[in-house]
């Protein structure tokens, strides 16, 4: 056991060295541009044009879901790495004979979830100290939507890796953005809030919404914000989204084995 945890925090600090270059651009993108951007857009202006009565509540309701997208697309980034990594640099292969691909797999699941986490916590802080009151927090509680993201996060980083898992090289990736993560991401209510998707008349929309893991995540999301019967109860929501990380970690973990061709440990 020891010699697992010890292969596990040397692979996540030569990981925390390969991004440390280029943490500064991250941080500006993340921390800085991403909540200028969609706070002045989508949570501003695009409520006050379209919802002048009800802006401050549309526009929070539009811009807790772009939360998701986020982590998506930080997670497509991250995972890129991992493809490189497998298909041209060999560097996971010396690094599953180095040490497990046990230890490989934990190693890189941890930093990827942990490095997406610290950009997505501060994106709806951000949010508010740009849209102060046109943001609405009443209801809000800070340390419970940490907690919510920190499960999104991770449900989203196993799905992802589920999805490199599949693809052989980086020509593959197109695809994989357009049929395995933005019909999901329409399909979420990360622009339209769920119900609004499920109630829009089109045949079938209600029923994939309620088997789609990640509508769970912006309902959670909008639920800690205006605590309303329109979105699935919180606990509902943890419990989907739990089951679902669980299951995209270790299909994961079985796929990219089945990849790399490696043995089981």
């Amino acid at each position: 056991m020891m010699i697992f945890v010890t292969h596990v925090y040397w692979l996540l600090r030569r990981q925390w060295y390969l991004v440390n270059t280029r943490l500064a651009g991250m941080a500006l993108n993340n921390i800085i541009l991403w909540p200028l951007v969609y706070a002045s857009t989508t949570g501003y202006l695009m409520p006050n044009t379209f919802f002048p009565d009800n802006a401050v509540y549309k526009g929070t309701e539009l811009l807790v879901g772009i939360a998701l997208l986020q982590i998506f697309v930080g997670s497509f980034f991250m995972l890129v790495t991992l493809l490189n990594e497998r298909e041209d640099s060999g560097v996971l292969h010396y690094h599953i004979m180095a040490t497990s691909y046990r230890a490989t797999f934990v190693s890189r699941m941890i930093f990827y979830a942990l490095y997406i986490y610290a950009f997505a916590v501060p994106f709806l802080p951000m949010a508010k100290l740009l849209l102060g009151a046109n943001l609405y927090t009443d209801q809000l509680h800070w340390g419970a939507l940490c907690a919510v993201l920190c499960m999104v996060v991770v449900m989203v980083t196993s799905y992802v890796m589920c999805l490199f898992s599949l693809i052989k090289t980086m020509h593959d990736i197109e695809y994989l953005w357009s049929y395995g993560v933005e019909p999901l991401l329409w399909l979420s209510g990360f622009w339209a809030p769920v119900y609004a998707v499920a109630n829009s008349g089109v045949p079938g929309l209600s029923w994939l919404t309620r088997i789609n893991p990640f509508a769970y995540a912006t309902d959670a999301l909008r639920q800690l914000f205006f605590h309303d019967a329109r979105f699935a109860p919180l606990s509902q929501c943890m419990a989907v989204m739990a089951i679902a990380t669980l299951i995209f970690m270790l299909l994961s973990y079985r796929l990219l084995q089945r990849r790399l061709g490696t043995v089981s440990e």
